[in-house]
């Protein structure tokens, strides 16, 4: 790929894991292996389960030839979130007795909120991942529906898509837990232990495979490329604050709730929980896995090392089910009462509805209006569009490009790449390293260039910081508008150690 073959528009990896996606797709389609190619020694991608790579490396193989390929991936994408749109009506139309338009309409909206589509139309695996929970809690609802042998083969295909979940994103043991304990509950004791085994054998071998290539991984970077016990070695105890628990409802209230002022935002996010809490029991009830599989998702959601907001989006169509099921649950116990606590619950609920719908039909139609669901990829694709020429142009083929969104780099340029921003976790935060662990990380990767994306990126503070700390240890070899730098790397027994020096 030449220079002027670089893209105008969204880039691969401008999400980080999109691009680390390609990138181990990228590998397997070649003969690789299951490598991060683009880091010095190319370890083993350790942290990103197996199934989506694996999904676009037979992508690749149909359409080798890089970036046009990157529209046929897309097209894969959005034919999976189709599928899952068509199932997800399907089965719980069918579960729940609700009418079968009603549940379509639900699952639609949800599937095409703005969140959604911005993580559906990039090369996230989010698409998969609900095909297979589809799959997974249809097949263990039949089978509690089922007697003697075809109750086990529904229970063992029940069991494969829960393992295939999990080997597609790690949340996916949401998926078997909502499986066995849907089958338990029925007392299918036979059918939970098959469904049990068939996941474990499906995850055993990436499991095995990631506990002996683990350690390949340079300590530096665990937080991006580690394992999840990486994380949570790092976070302790941080998992306890209230406030990073609240932090879960956050992401939801955005789109679901007006903007008006804390006490009356308050009031009314106690109204849509309460109806989301009935849906959740009325779910539980009428397609047992599926609501199983919720309630352990959030809770897994509520403990991740990680801000909620992607995470939660893959289960905002669920949640839109939840909530419609719990609105109508309410009107049907509402009918049931006498006098003012009818008028109260029946306005209560349609109140909270009324507000949810209305509020998400705003937010929906702002985002619409401005491009929301692609904004983000657009803007650091801008950003990186001006920075891709000039690493191919003028720097050597042989370089090592310390940037944010590695892969990325590395895509569209060829060059060797590595991550400039080191971190670990803190509650839900990302903590700096600091700029001496940076500066070793450096030069034990052999980074000769550093690129810097904006003085406001997470990488920034600590560049600064190494920039007074080590002058002439990064010379300024280019500036571009809007705080974008790219640095030449001195070796480190070069630069002098005196505090000071100027910074971008």
């Amino acid at each position: 790929m030449t220079v002027a073959q670089i893209p105008r528009g969204a880039l691969v990896g401008v999400f980080y894991d999109d691009g680390i996606y390609l990138a181990l797709a990228r590998s397997l389609a070649e003969g690789g292996g299951y490598r991060l190619a683009y880091l010095p020694g190319a370890p083993p991608g350790v942290h990103y389960p197996v199934l989506y790579p694996a999904f676009l490396a037979a992508l690749w193989k149909l359409g080798p030839a890089f970036p046009a390929n990157v529209a046929l991936m897309r097209i894969g994408n959005a034919v999976l979130m189709g599928a899952f749109a068509l199932l997800a009506a399907r089965y719980l139309g069918a579960r729940t007795g609700a009418r079968a338009w009603l549940v379509a309409l639900v699952v639609a909206v949800a599937a095409t909120a703005i969140p959604v589509l911005a993580v559906a139309t990039v090369l996230f695996s989010e698409p998969l991942f609900l095909v297979l929970v589809v799959a997974a809690c249809w097949a263990a609802d039949a089978a509690r529906d089922a007697e003697g042998r075809r109750g086990l083969e529904l229970a063992a295909l029940a069991g494969l898509a829960a393992g295939a979940a999990m080997l597609a994103r790690s949340i996916g043991v949401a998926v078997l837990a909502g499986v066995l304990v849907a089958l338990l509950a029925a007392r299918r004791w036979r059918a939970s232990a098959v469904a049990a085994a068939l996941a474990l054998a499906a995850v055993a071998p990436w499991s095995l495979w990631v506990r002996e290539h683990r350690g390949a991984i340079d300590p530096a970077i665990a937080a991006n490329y580690g394992t999840y016990g990486d994380l949570f070695a790092q976070r302790g105890a941080s998992w306890l604050s209230p406030a990073g628990l609240a932090e879960v409802g956050r992401p939801l209230g955005a789109i679901a709730l007006p903007p008006v002022g804390q006490p009356l935002r308050m009031v009314l996010a106690l109204l849509a929980i309460g109806l989301l809490l009935v849906g959740l029991v009325e779910l539980v009830r009428r397609a047992p896995a599926a609501g199983w599989m919720v309630v352990a998702y959030l809770a897994i959601v509520a403990l991740w090392p990680y801000a909620p907001d992607r995470f939660l989006w893959a289960a905002l169509p669920w949640l839109g089910i939840a909530f419609a099921l719990g609105t109508a649950s309410a009107l049907e116990r509402a009918a049931r009462l006498d006098g003012h606590r009818r008028m109260a619950v029946r306005a209560l609920a349609l109140a909270g509805a009324a507000i949810v719908a209305l509020s998400f039909g705003a937010y929906q139609a702002r985002g619409l209006a401005r491009g929301a669901a692609t904004a983000t990829q657009r803007g650091i694709s801008e950003t990186f569009a001006t920075v891709l020429p000039w690493v191919r142009e003028h720097t050597p083929a042989d370089a090592v490009i310390a940037t944010e969104d590695e892969a990325l780099v590395w895509l569209y340029t060829g060059r060797m790449a590595v991550p400039s921003y080191l971190w670990r976790v803190r509650g839900r935060e990302s903590e700096s390293l600091g700029p001496d662990s940076l500066r070793a990380w450096l030069d034990r990767s052999g980074a000769t260039h550093l690129v810097l994306t904006g003085t406001g990126s997470d990488a920034a503070p600590t560049i600064n910081a190494l920039l007074g700390s080590r002058p002439g240890y990064l010379r300024v070899a280019r500036v571009w508008p809007g705080g974008i730098f790219a640095f030449a790397i001195a070796r480190a027994d070069t630069a002098a150690p005196e505090r000071g020096g100027a910074r971008p």
